[in-house]
């Protein structure tokens, strides 16, 4: 169930942003910087599921009014 999941990776990766769901078949982690794939895996993997794809994403910072951040990296 997306509880198992949820802890597990919220576990392996100290990170609390986590939203797992079992009808889409995803799990959304949110963290600061990018995680490492593999170990994603074997998290998932030991809570008895299996990942099928993972994508990852810079998130863009929004500041007021959404307007997006100057990139300070």
């Amino acid at each position: 169930c997306e509880a198992h999941v949820t802890r597990a990776v919220k576990e392996a990766f100290g990170v609390e942003d986590v939203v797992s769901s079992h009808e889409k078949g995803t799990t959304v982690i949110h963290a600061p910087e990018k995680l490492d794939e593999e170990k994603i895996r074997e998290a998932i993997k030991e809570a008895g599921y299996e990942v099928t794809g993972i994508t990852q994403e810079k998130k863009t910072k929004r500041g007021f009014y959404g307007k997006p951040e100057p990139d300070t990296t």
